[in-house]
């Protein structure tokens, strides 16, 4: 009779979070533990009937012993006529409907389990007879860890099916950095369209491709666009060539004011900004953000340029005697030279631009307003001239955001919250082939991850090619999302037990794994950003 109450009581506390379906297996022997967490459970005959079981359900288990609570996830199913059961042979093939009145046999793979207030790994014994349960929403929110504010990126996908429940960034999860996987046209994009939509911090986004300057302009944030010496013929004409590459040519001149323009459609506007750097503003960091310089080059051209201001097109003219007045060895005084002519051919250093009747040269911008809103960096124009052109651009603006946040917290301790989103990440954070060259970007790897996280910085990094990224940066990002991918990809990020499941789904679905979550990883769809 004790028995008997111990399972009425498991199924009333059941009941409390869900409809009860069936009973852990009575046939099976029920075994769980760090190298298997899966166990057997029986569904009627007549439930079968009336309730959709699919792989990838979740189900609630309520143990008679231990009076805990856990969640699982139906991975396997299994059906049998009774002839398989009772290992009656079949004389003749035959029709016999009243075979297949058996029990639904469900494999389960168990996620977490409730003790007292505190969800926690899957430890308890799970007894037979244990009632299985289909859990509510609040429920599978509690046991995933999903009952968190965050921003929410899509919905949690149960089987086949979308379940609503968000499936939400923390601002946890944002500061420790995330790594998005996926092939062109995975939802890569639009999964980043949403965390810079609906992020309550302001976020600076790099852009190659100009995926991201129109919900910047809608969103009345910054457009940031260094332009390059190609482009420097004047302001307005090139305001002009990028309205029409961006296709915003509802957007009007509203004001100039030097190098920021304010541009309106009437009903909105946004700022974009003319962006420009000075090498005499910028020599000491562009030897730790370009992979020109060897470290001793690097050394003495910051020495050398602290005594020789000069532009970058007249830097060697200028500068050459300084050298050799310090008696630069040959080889690396033709380190530097080399170096600054590199420099000089990014076209994105002392470039001036004509607005009416004058010709100024291009400064950088206000960097304590970008940390104050929604901004992205335009590097399609940079690209033309190489990648090292653009990922310079970012690496030097990244530098003076960072200076800025950093000074906030070495005075007073304030973290400063602020997202860095980098699509196409390979191209910024490539595998170096040279060790020199792999240790310098892994010190900027190292500033911008590891001590901007202290300081309130997030990074969002976006990729199809895993593969050909730093190592680094697959240790430092603590949340990684996987989407449709090659299995080589997926295998990179310790994703590959899902290839088959997200090469043959739509875009959007994606496996994320995370610290955050109560589970090792989830799947869900990102919802299609609204334009």
């Amino acid at each position: 009779m004790e028995d008997l109450n111990m399972v009425e009581e498991a199924k009333i506390r059941a009941s409390r979070f869900g409809e009860v379906v069936g009973l852990v297996s009575r046939v099976s022997t029920i075994s769980h533990g760090i190298e298997n967490n899966q166990i057997r459970a029986e569904i009627s005959y007549d439930v079968y009937l009336k309730r959709k079981f699919v792989i990838g359900t979740y189900v609630g288990i309520s143990l008679l012993v231990p009076r805990t609570l856990m969640l699982g996830r139906i991975i396997a199913l299994e059906r049998s006529d009774i002839l398989s059961i009772t290992k009656v042979p079949a004389l003749s093939p035959s029709v016999d409907p009243t075979g297949i009145t058996t029990p639904l046999s469900l494999t389960i793979e168990l996620l977490s389990e409730k003790v007292g207030d505190e969800v926690v790994p899957p430890s308890s014994p799970v007894d037979p007879q244990s009632p299985l349960f289909f859990p509510n929403k609040e429920f599978v929110k509690e046991m995933l860890g999903l009952n968190v504010r965050g921003l929410s990126i899509g919905k949690l996908i149960e089987g086949y099916k979308e379940m609503d429940v968000d499936v939400p960034l923390t601002e946890e999860m944002l500061r420790h950095h995330v790594l998005v996987v996926g092939t062109t046209g995975a939802g890569k994009t639009n999964l980043l369209k949403l965390i810079i939509s609906r992020s309550e911090v302001p976020a600076l986004a790099f852009d190659l491709q100009g995926d991201y300057i129109r919900l910047i302009a809608e969103l009345g944030g910054n457009v940031l666009v260094p332009v390059t010496v190609d482009y420097a013929s004047g302001v307005t004409d090139f305001i002009n060539q990028f309205l029409r590459r961006t296709n915003l040519q509802r957007f009007k001149i509203e004001r100039i004011d030097g190098q920021k323009v304010k541009l309106s459609d009437g009903s909105g506007s946004f700022n974009m900004i003319l962006v420009g750097f000075r090498l005499r503003d910028n020599y000491k960091e562009l030897t730790s953000v370009s992979p020109f310089f060897t470290s001793q080059g690097a050394y003495f051209f910051r020495i050398v340029t602290e005594n020789c201001m000069a532009a970058v097109d007249e830097w060697i003219q200028q500068c050459e005697d300084v050298m050799r007045d310090m008696s630069v060895h040959s080889t690396t005084m033709d380190n530097i030279k080399r170096s600054v002519r590199m420099l000089e051919d990014t076209g994105i250093l002392d470039v001036t631009i004509r607005e009416g009747t004058r010709r100024f040269t291009l400064g950088e911008p206000n960097y304590e307003e970008l940390l104050t809103g929604k901004s992205v960096m335009d590097l399609r124009w940079a690209l033309e001239r190489g990648v090292s052109s653009a990922t310079v651009s970012a690496f030097l603006t990244i530098a003076k955001v960072f200076n800025i946040i950093d000074q906030r917290y070495k005075n007073n301790g304030r973290e400063t919250p602020f997202l860095l989103i980098f699509d196409e990440a390979h191209e910024y954070f490539p595998q170096a082939r040279k060790e020199e060259d792999k240790e310098g970007l892994e010190r900027l790897i190292n500033k911008i991850l590891r001590l901007g996280r202290v300081r309130g910085m997030g990074t969002i990094l976006a990729t199809h090619r895993p593969t050909d990224l730093n190592d680094l940066i697959l240790t430092l990002t603590n949340t990684k999302v996987a989407m449709r991918a090659d299995e080589d990809a997926l295998e990179k990020i310790g994703m590959d037990d899902y290839a088959n499941l997200l090469q043959a789904s739509p875009p959007g679905y994606a496996v994320m794994r995370s610290f955050s979550l109560r589970v090792k990883e989830l799947i869900f769809r990102t919802e299609k950003l609204q334009s």
